[in-house]
């Protein structure tokens, strides 16, 4: 038993190292508004707050379909978390992930559910850097017009789609792509729209290391009974 707590305590603080090392933001909208996301891509004044709702316990933002790049967050230089986590995807693209949780209701969509809808991200810099990475989840014409609910997750590394920032730059904005010949109410629901660091090998090494001399503590324990 005391070597199990041993490992345990162990595993939390790697993991918290691998946390602490590293810069990440998480958007869930728990606050109930909408965290600096906006409607639309680039935006000059800033567009429309996207609207929160909840579902099942958890705050989602609304993003009609229309525009191609339906919504997005930005920020400069101003020590946010979103920032800083920007910040160090550009530095090491490979070394970063973006996920987020989507929904689809499209009983809500009526006749004009289309007959495709494709759901993406982009990102662009203050010198002008965009790239786009669409089909991260696609829904064909027959489950548009099912009248169900489709969800899922996705995630995404930096460096696979291509989202190679200038680590220079010091204005970032991410968004959200929905490209479909479908029309309004159709739209997508999104949570936890996170960008987060890959887990370091040489840390997860570590801690498999570290973990060596509990588990053969165990062993002789159990070996002598």
């Amino acid at each position: 038993m005391k070597a199990s707590l041993v490992l345990t305590s162990l595993a939390a603080l790697v993991f918290g190292v691998v946390q602490a090392s590293a810069q990440s933001v998480n958007f869930n909208f728990a606050d109930n508004t909408s965290d600096g996301w906006l409607l639309g891509g680039f935006s000059s004044p800033p567009g429309t707050p996207a609207t929160v709702s909840t579902i099942g316990g958890n705050n989602y933002i609304f993003i009609p379909i229309g525009g191609f790049q339906v919504a997005n967050v930005s920020a400069g230089a101003n020590g946010s978390d979103f920032y800083k986590a920007m910040q160090a995807a550009a530095a090491n693209p490979s070394g970063y992930t973006l996920s987020y949780n989507w929904r689809v209701d499209t009983a809500a969509s009526g006749a004009n559910s289309g007959t495709f809808l494709q759901i993406g991200s982009f990102v662009n810099t203050g010198s002008g850097y965009y790239a786009q990475h669409t089909s991260e989840a696609t829904l064909n014409g027959t489950q548009l017009g099912s009248g169900q609910v489709f969800s899922g997750t996705v995630t995404v590394n930096f460096a696979a789609a291509g989202f190679n920032m200038p680590a220079a730059d010091t204005f970032f904005r991410l968004g959200l792509i929905e490209n479909g010949d479908g029309t309004a109410p159709l739209g997508v629901y999104f949570t936890d729209i996170s960008v987060t660091p890959v887990p370091e090998p040489s840390l997860l090494s570590l801690f498999g290391l570290a973990a060596v001399p509990g588990f053969w503590m165990m062993r002789r324990r159990l070996t002598r009974r």
